[in-house]
């Protein structure tokens, strides 16, 4: 579209008539007085004034950057907040979880504590068996050497389910023949017998271990040694620990 309006030349009512007045050097110049009096001031009226634009555009933009940093700032702590309490709750969640495996572990652990008395009686029987007849042996020893008691006490009771209607022989190891003689008890056996019963003999066999003893009769013999208990005393705890 043209920037500018086309009259009719006919139409000619209502225009006026556009002359260039005469140019004077002197309403020149004082124009131009005036006209310099509002225009932009210079540079040097700006320092003589002693304002400066440039001043207030730095001002503006420092504040512009504090307030930026503050913003920063203000976001930076939020999202430490944000994390810090998500951690705190990954952290509690995290501690529960391992809390829970080591209580599962220590059950376990419990649990297989109190199996171990059954596994060592099943992994070590045989061992635990043989040190235990072992051990009997060798404190059946000690006590018979010290003890005339000990031997005295099974010839007794062994005599008691014999058949004394038939003589009896006692086979002792020497040590032991002389110990039950010593302490009398050989005198006890060997006095006269009540009526109906038969005599009792004893007689010595260096073989045969300490505490242990036999009986010859007619009727019977019966085999008191030690190493016969023990092997008897050692099938019963075999067939119990099956």
């Amino acid at each position: 579209m043209p920037s500018f309006k086309v009259l009719k030349g006919t139409d000619r009512a209502g225009v006026s008539r556009f002359a260039f007045e005469p140019l004077d050097p002197k309403s020149l110049q004082e124009g131009g007085s005036r006209s310099s009096e509002g225009s932009v001031p210079s540079k040097e009226s700006m320092e003589v004034s002693g304002h400066n634009p440039l001043d207030d555009l730095e001002e503006l933009v420092r504040q512009r950057l504090l307030e930026a940093e503050r913003r920063a700032e203000e976001l930076e702590r939020e999202a430490y907040q944000k994390g810090y309490e998500q951690g705190q709750k990954d952290g509690y969640a995290f501690g529960a979880s391992g809390i829970e495996k080591i209580r599962e572990r220590l059950n376990s652990l419990a649990a297989s504590l109190e199996q171990i008395p059954q596994q060592v009686l099943h992994e070590y029987r045989d061992w635990l068996i043989e040190a235990a007849l072992t051990l009997s042996r060798h404190l059946l020893t000690e006590a018979v050497s010290i003890n005339p008691t000990v031997l005295e006490s099974l010839v007794d009771h062994i005599l008691e389910h014999m058949d004394r209607s038939h003589a009896i022989t006692i086979v002792l190891h020497p040590n032991d023949r002389d110990l039950l003689q010593k302490h009398g008890v050989l005198e006890r056996w060997l006095s006269p017998p009540p009526k109906g019963q038969a005599s009792l003999q004893v007689t010595v066999d260096p073989s045969i271990q300490r505490g242990g003893c036999r009986f010859e009769s007619a009727m019977q013999d019966i085999d008191a040694l030690v190493e016969t208990r023990l092997r008897n005393l050692r099938e019963i705890l075999f067939s119990h620990a099956l």
